[in-house]
């Protein structure tokens, strides 16, 4: 996958959002939108990829929320499996949240 991500479209399908992001060679990659977390006062978002050989139902892909010079959003997979683990973790907490308060 590409090291720099922009948004290409959003759509809703089945309640659910679907965001299409282009790889580095232009192929369209649709992703089922998990969430969107605030970590250490950057913005994260979790993705869950739909249109990839090979995903199991529970895998997630992290991106950095960037902007590039026209302000536009630039999505940056996260790579360090510390950082990595911080924001899954982050994630789990916020789940946590959202059932106890149900």
């Amino acid at each position: 996958m590409a090291e720099n991500k922009n948004i290409n479209e959003e759509l809703e399908e089945d309640g659910e959002e679907i965001i299409i992001l282009a790889d580095e060679e232009g192929k369209e990659v649709e992703f089922r939108h998990i969430a969107t977390l605030d970590f250490e006062e950057e913005w994260y978002l979790y993705l869950h990829p739909l249109s990839v050989d090979g995903v199991d139902e529970d895998d997630m892909v992290i991106f950095h929320i960037e902007s590039d010079a026209d302000g536009n959003d630039v999505f940056m997979p996260v790579e360090d499996e510390e950082l990595l683990d911080k924001l899954y973790n982050e994630y789990v907490k916020e789940l946590e949240a959202q059932d106890d308060e149900e």
